[in-house]
């Protein structure tokens, strides 16, 4: 392992791809919105960026599957493009071995190409991609939800793991360029710009160029009940109202009104003790074999294994929610109906859960 900070990270090749895999929530809407606005930073450099909004948010890994024409021009304005390029897109983190080959391949052509990979404490990512998945027409009671990640972590089963198995995701994109052209990212919400100051450097942009704007927002949380709230309309409208129509209704219209309503912002969803507990085990189970990669690390590793905060012995669903937020969710419905039908892309499906051997010996005698 190469431990730096984020003044230390050498530039891509200045004919580079930088390819961001994400994880989810671990910053990378603010880093792709921030990108986004800021054309003028990225033009002087000779730098081209491509998030989800290039591709209208649909998941990159199924149009690179398919061959669909978004692909297809991504893959052309990449190669045309003669000086650094980078492409952002958390949904690759769900590559399969083959699919991640072929993602670089058809990207990377002849460039030299370097893996971005944003991670965070496992106890804090657990009950931020239950909220995410809610956003997406899940409704699985969060307690039950807690128990089958918990209990799939051995095999390594399931979304959550085939997401945030962080010495996997490091073998398999290191296998294909290369384990010291892969760069980690510990998120710290102490050192909120860290992912824009390694992106200057990675990029070789001018110092303290890139800054979150009015413009670029982020993937806020919800509170716990109004995440229960969207998890009851979830239940109770998914699949009956189509998924166009769930898009347009309930993703831009009852989230982003409960999120304006917030009088103050949002306290961390508890996760139950033992639950907390284990995702700390199992995160600093993986920072010991990441201290063995050769990838570079930013940040400190040991931090996948904290759950400060994040336990609570009521982590129960509440049973109640202020009349101004339910009004402000009943308001943005009506007001998204009133609007014409979307034409964006629905919210995807998750994908099969795949099998995932356990953490340790994950990295021995694999590295690139």
């Amino acid at each position: 392992m190469n431990h730096v900070g984020p003044a230390a990270v050498a530039p891509i090749p200045a004919d580079g791809l930088l390819l961001h895999i994400g994880v989810f929530k671990t910053g990378t809407t603010a880093l792709q919105e921030t990108l986004r606005h800021s054309p003028g930073v990225l033009t002087a450099s000779d730098v081209l960026y491509r998030g989800p909004h290039s591709w209208q948010f649909a998941p990159l890994r199924n149009l690179a599957r398919a061959g669909a024409p978004q692909w297809e021009s991504l893959v052309g304005e990449v190669a045309a493009h003669t000086g650094r390029a980078v492409v952002s897109s958390e949904n690759l983190c769900g590559c399969s071995d083959d699919e991640a080959a072929t993602v670089v391949a058809a990207l990377g052509g002849q460039r030299p190409v370097r893996i971005l990979i944003t991670v965070r404490a496992l106890a804090e990512l657990l009950p931020s991609t239950w909220q995410q998945l809610l956003k997406r027409g899940m409704s699985h009671p969060y307690d039950e939800w807690v128990a089958k990640v918990v209990a799939d972590a051995p095999a390594g089963d399931g979304l959550f793991w085939r997401r945030n198995n962080f010495p996997e995701q490091v073998r398999r994109w290191g296998d294909l360029v290369g384990g010291s052209n892969v760069t980690v990212v510990v998120s710290d919400k102490r050192q909120p710009d860290r992912l824009l100051r390694v992106t200057e450097q990675l990029l070789a942009l001018p110092e303290q160029s890139l800054q979150f704007t009015a413009e670029g927002k982020s993937n806020e949380s919800l509170s716990h009940a109004e995440a229960e709230l969207l998890r009851r309309v979830n239940a109770a409208t998914f699949g009956k109202l189509g998924e166009a129509d769930y898009h347009r209704l309930v993703r831009l219209g009852v989230f982003p009104a409960m999120h304006r309503a917030q009088q103050a912002k949002a306290a961390p969803i508890p996760l139950p003790a033992g639950a907390a507990d284990e995702m700390g085990r199992i995160g600093r189970e993986q920072a010991e074999v990441l201290r063995a990669a050769a990838a570079t690390i930013v940040g400190d590793i040991d931090d996948l294994g904290r759950t400060g905060g994040q336990s609570g012995e009521d982590a129960a669903s509440p049973s109640s929610i202020s009349i101004d937020t339910a009004a402000a969710a009943v308001i943005g419905a009506l007001i998204a109906a009133t609007r014409t039908r979307s034409t964006g892309p629905a919210p995807a499906h998750q994908p099969r859960p795949g099998r995932r051997s356990r953490w340790r010996g994950l990295l021995r005698g694999r590295r690139g």
